[in-house]
């Protein structure tokens, strides 16, 4: 594993960092094109993406605190010093759904049509899962439970010192792995033109989907995030069938 990837003087490049900044910026390049295609002003897609990330943070990090209050009960403050939790201070799915909820915010300020916004994005969620989940990998973080088979993690991460010497399923590696396939698969659906909406929908029924089943083999410290993981899976592949199998009109894309 490569948490630090370098350093030089005072700066640090960590693998984990670098990942996410690539699945960010990639994601904007990707749907600016996609937008400017469809007749929407690409410069939205750059400030969406700014409303996105604000609420990713504050989500993702809101939902660990909630499922470990323990560990702030004794000192608040702590709730907003989020980068000294590093990774274990962060969950993804509490930053899917912030940064959900205040791209819906951005997207009704600015009169922006709903689902045709969502269908742009999905792509570039999908693949930005196949990056930072490589970047989880780097880091041994986010590592699934012990195997007769799979890789045995070194001791200098959270992997290695929570099973030193054992090989564990590389669960970041299955869901990056997933995340190419869903991205490859939404970018074929596309093709057929579906109605408004529903790519975004096939979208949350893949990633969450598979993530329910994931989840199984993944390691979790307490049962709480496991079943709070699932039950937020359960409730997107829901709203995504939802999506899917809207009854709607004939409409322009």
């Amino acid at each position: 594993m490569h948490p630090v990837l370098f350093r030089i003087g005072g700066f640090t490049l960590y693998s984990y960092g670098l990942m996410l900044l690539l699945a960010f910026l990639i994601g904007i390049y990707m749907t600016e094109r996609r937008a400017k295609r469809r007749g929407i002003d690409p410069k939205k897609i750059s400030d969406l993406a700014l409303w996105i990330l604000i609420g990713a943070v504050i989500g993702s990090r809101l939902l660990y605190v909630a499922l470990h209050w323990e560990e702030f009960s004794s000192d608040p403050i702590e709730i907003i010093a989020f980068w000294r939790g590093g990774l274990a201070g962060l969950m993804l799915f509490g930053g899917f759904l912030g940064g959900f909820l205040s791209g819906l915010l951005y997207v009704k300020k600015q009169r922006l049509p709903l689902l045709k916004m969502m269908d742009l994005v999905a792509p570039a969620l999908a693949f930005g899962l196949f990056l930072v989940r490589i970047g989880c990998f780097l880091n041994g973080c986010c590592f699934g439970k012990p195997s007769s088979f799979g890789i045995i993690f070194p001791p200098h991460c959270a992997a290695g010192y929570t099973f030193p010497g054992e090989r564990l399923h590389p669960t970041q590696l299955y869901t990056s792995l997933a995340g190419l396939i869903i991205f490859f698969t939404l970018l074929r659906i596309e093709k057929r033109k579906p109605r408004p909406g529903a790519l975004f929908g096939t979208y949350l029924i893949l990633h969450a989907g598979f993530r329910f089943g994931i989840d199984f083999i993944r390691y979790y410290e307490n049962s709480a995030n496991l079943w709070t993981n699932q039950i937020i899976s359960l409730a997107l592949v829901a709203v995504g069938i939802m999506l899917v199998l809207r009854r709607v009109g004939k409409s322009k894309r």
